[in-house]
């Protein structure tokens, strides 16, 4: 059974966690601190624009964001050397036009924020508020260095 269950995780890794859409919206979990759900991140496509919404749960409250959108898996797992930082979005929003991209293709997107919730002390310092990074659920950037994570989002054009 363990066999069948690794074999299982290793064949869903090599197919990848791919989500295909055009029209419809699509959520992933937003964790920090590895394993607090704070949230979600949704990617949208509205026009000939990829719309990614940070979706943060009170008491959390939404920081600085990162966010890397290519047509290769991101290489650097630091968030503020990936192409668009807190001063492209708008309220927790980025919108990137899709015209830069050839399509139909698969974008990997990585999606890196800072939370903070100012009802919890900080395991850290030992003070509110507590202050966390968060990451979109995915795969590992850098498999054993640290849990930063990116997912594959496949975008075909609407049929005219």
């Amino acid at each position: 059974m363990k066999r069948f269950i690794i074999l299982s995780i290793v064949l869903l890794m090599l197919a990848g966690f791919g989500i295909t859409s055009s029209a419809v919206d699509v959520e992933v979990t937003l964790y920090a601190d590895q394993d607090i759900d704070v949230g979600t991140l949704t990617v949208a496509v509205s026009g000939t624009n990829l719309v990614v919404t940070y979706n943060i749960t009170s008491p959390w409250v939404l920081g600085e964001t990162h966010l890397y959108v290519g047509t290769a898996a991101p290489k650097k797992s630091a968030p503020g050397q990936f192409p668009y930082g807190p001063e492209d979005a708008v309220g927790g929003v980025y919108t990137i036009d899709l015209t830069d991209f050839t399509v139909p293709t698969t974008l990997y997107i990585a999606a890196q924020a800072e939370v903070t919730n100012p009802t919890e002390i900080d395991p850290n310092t030992g003070e509110p508020p507590r202050e966390e990074t968060a990451w979109a659920e995915g795969f590992d950037i850098r498999l054993g260095k640290n849990w930063a994570m990116y997912f594959t989002f496949t975008y075909v054009p609407p049929s005219s």
